[in-house]
């Protein structure tokens, strides 16, 4: 049956491509959400038919809400699949008029790029450059006048961009800056300033400073008078590289065209480093030598040193804090106090030194701010120290400070490594303004959002993290793949997969592979989780199935298991079904994904499937048949009913290579209780294994003896449990009674075993009789009593 999830919306799930429908619900916010929804199983297989993850309105008058994200978009996507279908693409003035809309909506609001995104205006442009000879003037000018071409640059330059989208970012930029420097009438190269800074700072920081060099040579003598210089641009590209050969290859050659590396240059690209811990490059940077013999700004060396001390480099910091005065001066004092804390000084060690430096220079109190106090407990929370952060939160009355906005976000992050729910909604309610979370603290904010979600009060809190994420949600704020994860969690566990659907769309995209991991574990996770119904669990491995095509075949694996551990073979056949049909070969069913397949079916006993996953086996050219896969196959056609199919496929393993192992003879005798000869084969298969001498475990004897007892041996059965210590040096246990019990057909006999092993066994029978027996279809079964083998 086909889900209503198609690969349309497969492709605008991942790739943050808008969703075509003109029937969709307006996007709600989280605040909108309604609460959970508790749905009753569907009978038979739960298939997003009967739900669909994504809402649709039958009022054909409502029109869509375009997200900021996606303004202009459609047309552009539209065009992708025109010229892939080789069908007809949008009118140029529509394209235009898009991308036009797309660039102007980001000026105002710069936003991250995807991969999508950035394909879907590179292949906008080339198209409308090639119909230039059909466009309207007017359209024309939407796109290439010089006007739009240096915006487009202007975004590209504020604009971050997706790891994956840099290159064809770089690509639309260059694309636009040659478009710029053709002879529109003005002649040739008449490209301005800003907008060939703009396109070298594209150029650096997407990876490419190597362009971003000869394009500044190429138009030094347009560039020279430019500030800040270009070469500083060019210089944070390579050192983001950490090509520390060509950034000092950089200084050089800026000095060289009449500029000089000085201290404040210096002091910037040092900044710059850290702010984007490149710690290797911003060291090598901080050793070169400054212009005019000029020694490093105290603001660098503070800077380097406060960033060495919060990544828990003591002798790194070291050998730059030597390098200033020893006596604490307006400009040191703050650096003192946070060296010393890295040395072990608590509050109070701090406050008495504070008191020493007072008493010598009582000017040395005006240096003592709360600035001070912001460093340690930034200290204290790289630490991920809450109690430390709440001693030197008493500094602050000590040295009759009064707390600042930043002090009061460092107390609420502090809470919330501590998981102190209460105290961070006392912080945040008291002493924080929440909007300050959505611009400077958005890392608090991530933080506290997540915790929040992940709490056993997240139903509670429902409104207060809605309220957080509104001003986010309403900017378009980037939030961290830990925080969408936690969110995820959250809105599974309220049943609400449209809102899941809602969160993921817009912004799977943005995400790398490695930073979708939480996101899709959360999914697995819910989907495994035993507590949630047949029907939630499938619809969420659904989306999961759509939004992650690279989830991993161990995951699908595990899924896979689940469905199985919930008696729904069907669901779990699926799930290997999907893998089966994946277009990657490293998303296909292994030997391993096979084994545990047949082993689900052998537990579901689902001959149906069976013979289906079996067939699916013999055309899997890519999978080697190993012993492994064989026991499962024979454990399965075992338990349905098929002993005959599983003794061949014991042969088939008698003639291969690898040959059978213990968990196969275990295997062969389970067969044997089904068998129409099964006592006869059971007894011939103990005797070679006594001949070869192989080494009888527990399970191995118990399945022996399950055979006898299935085909109604009574006495050989009780034999063999007898003689059970003498042959493996393991006595019987109240298991191996149970087992004999449970696996001797019809209540006759099942009576005969009790009247035995309570006279024989009756500690052993009086544990089992603490245990709960159920009616089969050949009599009563204590339950929770097994012998299971695992392939």
């Amino acid at each position: 049956m086909q889900s209503h999830l198609t690969r349309r919306v497969f492709r605008a799930i991942i790739n943050n491509e808008p969703l075509r429908y003109s029937q969709c619900h307006r996007t709600r916010l989280l605040h909108t959400i309604t609460p959970a929804r508790v749905r009753t199983a569907i009978p038979g297989l739960p298939y997003t038919s009967r739900r669909n993850i994504f809402v649709f309105t039958s009022d054909p008058e409502r029109t869509p809400t375009t997200l900021p994200s996606e303004k202009g978009l459609k047309p552009m996507a539209d065009l992708m699949r025109a010229l892939k279908d080789r069908s007809r693409t949008p009118p140029a003035d529509i394209l235009a008029k898009a991308f036009q809309t797309f660039f102007t909506m980001r000026l105002e609001n710069p936003m991250l790029i995807s991969h999508f995104q950035a394909r879907a205006l590179i292949v906008t442009f080339k198209h409308l450059r090639s119909q230039q000879d059909e466009m309207e003037e007017s359209d024309w000018q939407n796109v290439f006048s010089t006007e739009n071409l240096e915006k487009v640059l202007d975004v590209l330059s504020e604009s971050e961009c997706a790891p994956q989208a840099r290159e064809v970012v770089m690509n639309l930029a260059r694309y636009a800056y040659q478009e710029l420097n053709l002879d529109h009438g003005f002649g040739p190269g008449k490209i301005s300033r800003p907008a060939l800074s703009l396109y070298i700072n594209i150029l650096a920081m997407n990876g490419n400073p190597e362009d971003a060099r000869h394009t500044l040579l190429k138009f030094w003598g347009q560039m020279s008078k430019v500030t800040p210089s270009p070469w500083l641009t060019i210089l944070k590209g390579f050192a983001m590289k950490n090509d520390l050969r060509q950034v000092r290859k950089i200084v050089d050659e800026w000095g060289n065209h009449g500029n000089k590396f000085d201290q404040a240059s210096h002091e910037e690209l040092v900044k710059f480093l850290i702010d984007h811990n490149q710690l290797k490059a911003a060291q090598t940077v901080y050793d070169y030598p400054i212009a005019d013999g000029s020694q490093p700004s105290m603001a660098a060396s503070e800077a380097l040193i406060k960033h060495y001390l919060l990544n828990s480099r003591l002798e790194s910091a070291e050998g730059i804090f030597n390098s200033l005065p020893d006596e604490p001066n307006e400009e040191t004092a703050s650096i003192i106090l946070l060296m010393a804390a890295a040395k072990g000084s608590n509050a109070s060690a701090l406050a008495q030194k504070v008191d020493s430096w007072t008493a010598k220079n009582p000017q040395i109190k005006e240096a003592i701010t709360i600035d001070i106090v912001n460093d340690l407990l930034q200290y204290a929370n790289a630490l991920q120290n809450p109690q430390l952060a709440s001693d030197f939160m008493t500094l602050a009355d000590q040295w009759g400070l009064i707390p600042d906005s930043q002090t009061y976000i460092l107390q609420l992050e502090s809470r919330i490594q501590a998981g102190d729910v209460e105290q961070t909604l006392k912080v945040l309610e008291e002493d924080v303004d929440a909007t300050s979370l959505t611009s400077d603290n958005l890392p608090v904010a991530n933080k506290l959002i997540a915790m929040l979600c992940r709490s056993e009060e997240k139903d509670a809190l429902f409104n207060q993290i809605s309220s957080l994420l509104d001003p986010l949600f309403q900017d378009n704020v980037h939030l961290e793949s830990a925080t969408i994860a936690a969110l995820t969690h959250m809105l599974l566990y309220r049943h609400d997969l449209e809102a899941v659907s809602e969160l993921l769309r817009p912004r799977l995209g943005s995400y790398s592979d490695e930073e979708k991991i939480p996101i899709r574990d959360a999914l697995a996770e819910f989907i495994t989780d035993k507590t949630q119904s047949d029907t939630d669990a499938w619809n969420a491995y659904e989306l999961l199935k759509i939004a992650f095509p690279e989830t991993p075949v161990s995951i699908r694996t595990k899924i896979m298991t689940s469905f199985f551990n919930r008696h729904r073979s069907d669901l779990a056949v699926l799930v290997f079904g999907h893998m089966r049909q994946a277009d990657e070969p490293s998303r296909r069913p292994r030997q391993d994904t096979y084994a545990r397949c047949f082993q689900g079916l052998a537990r579901t006993a689902d001959a149906t499937n069976l013979e289906l996953v079996h067939n699916m086996l013999k055309l899997d050219l890519e999978v080697d048949l190993n012993t492994r896969i064989q026991n499962g196959l024979m454990m399965a056609y075992a338990a349905c009913e098929m002993p005959e199919k599983s003794m061949e496929i014991f042969r088939q393993i008698l003639q291969s290579e690898e040959g059978p192992c213990h968990k196969t003879i275990t295997i062969f005798f389970k067969a044997c209780q089904k068998h129409h000869n099964g006592a006869q084969e059971a007894i011939k298969m103990m005797s070679k294994v006594k001949k070869l001498e192989i080494t009888m475990n527990r399970p191995l004897y118990s399945a022996y003896m399950e055979a006898l007892a299935a085909q109604c041996e009574f006495d050989l059965a009780v034999e063999a449990i007898r003689n059970m210590e003498a042959e493996t040096g393991m006595a019987p246990t109240s298991n191996t009674i149970g087992l004999f019990y449970n696996a001797i057909p019809y209540q006759y006999w099942k009576d005969e075993v009790e009247k035995w092993a309570s006279q024989t066994y009756p500690e052993h029978w009086d544990h089992l009789m603490k245990m709960k027996r159920v009616e089969r279809e050949e009599g009563l079964e204590f339950e929770g009593i097994s012998n299971d083998v695992s392939v």
